[in-house]
């Protein structure tokens, strides 16, 4: 427990210094977000890639992170159903003249370096039609092995492309999902037609990526020829460099050979024909070979878990939607937000529970603690790198969070989550529990997020009795005058915008996890910051 008191220090620096996340204008009001230390962290990661070229570039883990996490914006003809903490969107394209799309569930995330086919994969748990029943073929594919385990095969990972969409580069993949009729067992479906009035309604799953980290490279050429060299903690020995062979012989050690190029005089890349592998000796058919590189590298892998319903729109009304979203320049409808009845075991267990997760998290980040005080004096002394992996994790994690939770809009970011979560600190619980509506909402396959909803009129009688902080406030009204925000159509067509009153305001929000054994796990919005103190 004592580790994890001091890994929740690091919210600290944030509860204490809100201005470390965002400032806020006395004149205007709005949040002035601070994100150049992400843009710049960004910017400088992108001039390393660029530099390297057609070579690899060693990133972290937090890196990889920072990169998926900016936004891409819609892409032509893609419809977007769902999207991982990660910045991972998953959904179907429906190009005229093509029924393939609906057949393949297609991905789309940011362009990363380093990647490519055969280290990106995606699972289903299960494809829901509007009848209930799972879809999903547990007999003819290859989704799990049959010890349960996920398969990462050829039927499992993304064929991936690079395309370019408004000046941006990313990453296009698509896998074929393998449907069935659950009632007949026999009848193949497709993803996008389950047959008759049936329509697809959930899905769930993960994306997993391979990354490579900690990429260490090393350069050989004819001189090298015979010579042996260490290499991934074994011995490498160039044997023939020639116009249309290159051989050498690696004395495995502790690590494998993650990836090799070759170039030719002129610092081309070239394609290589064949690759053969014999007691450690590799040959490599390529012409006019004149340099190899060889790489080794730490894989980690990653997994991005996805969820999603349908609750208002078929699949051809949503295709329709996306047609008149493109000319209205407006996003598609949102799906119709699944509540829990005060009744259900799930909402009763949350229910009882949430408080205490609340505070107990709140209160291991107390700067008074004596572990906070001395873990805030040790990380002055920590190397920039390691205060740099800090703040990625800290921005990326605190953004996940809020884009799991659904809390993100136009001004709610992680900045505002921190500042208004450390509020709570200073709250008696009984404050708590008449000024807020708690409501619980399915988020879709094993994640519910509890809610705060809060009574604007409890809340104006406690703040009329003990006034708030300024600053919350202010941020608190910013929130409740954009929920309060709603399109409406003149007579004439067009569309204007106004303020519609509401008792309650939704001001943030925590995940909860459901086991397969039925128990709830909290999601802590700081774990990751406690699991970077225990490397």
């Amino acid at each position: 427990m004592k580790l994890n008191k001091i890994g929740l220090s690091l919210a600290v620096l944030i509860f204490a210094g809100g201005g470390y996340c965002f400032s806020q204008s006395q004149q205007t009001g709005q949040i002035m977000k601070t994100d150049i230390k992400q843009a710049e962290r960004i910017a400088t990661i992108e001039k390393r890639i660029a530099e390297a070229g057609d070579d690899f570039v060693s990133l972290t883990a937090e890196e990889y992170d920072l990169l998926l996490s900016q936004p891409l914006g819609s892409i032509e003809g893609f419809m977007p159903l769902t999207k991982t903490a990660g910045g991972i969107m998953l959904g179907i394209r429906y190009p005229e003249d093509s029924k393939v799309y609906k057949t393949d569930v297609q991905v789309v995330f940011p362009n990363i370096p380093n990647i490519s086919e055969g280290e990106v994969f995606v699972y289903f748990d299960y494809v829901k039609g509007t009848n209930g029943h799972d879809y999903l073929d547990r007999q003819g594919n290859t989704e799990i092995k049959e010890n349960g385990t996920y398969a990462d095969d050829d039927f499992t990972q993304l064929t991936l492309d690079e395309e370019t969409s408004d000046s941006i580069s990313y990453w296009s993949g698509s896998r074929y999902v393998n449907l069935r009729d659950p009632e007949d067992k026999m009848t193949v479906r497709a993803l996008g037609a389950l047959g008759g009035d049936i329509k697809l309604s959930a899905v769930s799953g993960k994306v997993v990526m391979l990354l490579p980290t900690n990429i260490i490279g090393l350069t050989l050429t004819k001189k090298d020829i015979g010579i042996e060299k260490p290499f991934a903690g074994g011995v490498i020995t160039l044997i023939e460099i020639n116009d249309n062979n290159l051989s050498f012989h690696f004395y495995k050690g502790n690590k494998n050979i993650y990836a090799w190029t070759v170039y030719d005089d002129y610092q081309n890349q070239l394609d290589i024909d064949d690759v053969s592998e014999n007691n450690g000796l590799y040959q490599l058919s390529v012409e006019h070979a004149k340099k190899l590189n060889l790489y080794q590298a730490d894989i980690i892998r990653k997994e991005f878990p996805f969820s999603f319903e349908i609750k208002s729109q078929s699949v051809s009304e949503q295709t329709s939607a996306v047609e008149e979203t493109k000319a209205e320049n407006k996003q598609p409808d949102v799906p119709v937000p699944v509540y829990l009845d005060a009744k259900d075991p799930i909402f009763l267990n949350i229910h009882s529970r949430v408080l205490n997760d609340l505070k107990l998290s709140i209160k291991n980040a107390d700067p008074e603690m004596p572990e906070n005080k001395l873990l805030a004096i040790k990380m002055e002394t920590w190397p920039k790198e390691k205060q740099n992996q800090l703040q990625t994790i800290l921005e990326t994690s605190m953004t996940d969070y809020v884009v799991q939770s659904q809390l993100k809009t136009e001004i709610f970011n992680y900045g505002t989550f921190l500042s208004i979560l450390g509020s709570f600190g200073n709250m008696e619980q009984q404050g708590i529990e008449s000024e807020y509506d708690i409501r619980v909402r399915h988020l879709g396959g094993v994640n519910y997020v509890a809610e705060f909803w809060e009574d604007a009129e409890a809340h104006a009688l406690a703040i009329a009795k003990n006034p708030a902080n300024d600053d919350i406030e202010i941020f608190k009204e910013l929130i409740r005058l954009s929920s309060g925000k709603q399109s409406i159509s003149t007579e004439n067509g067009a569309t204007t915008t106004q303020m519609v009153a509401s008792r309650y305001t939704k001001m943030t929000a925590l995940i909860y996890t459901l086991e397969k054994d039925g128990s709830l796990i909290f999601r802590d919005p700081f774990q990751p910051m406690i699991d970077f103190l225990k490397k």
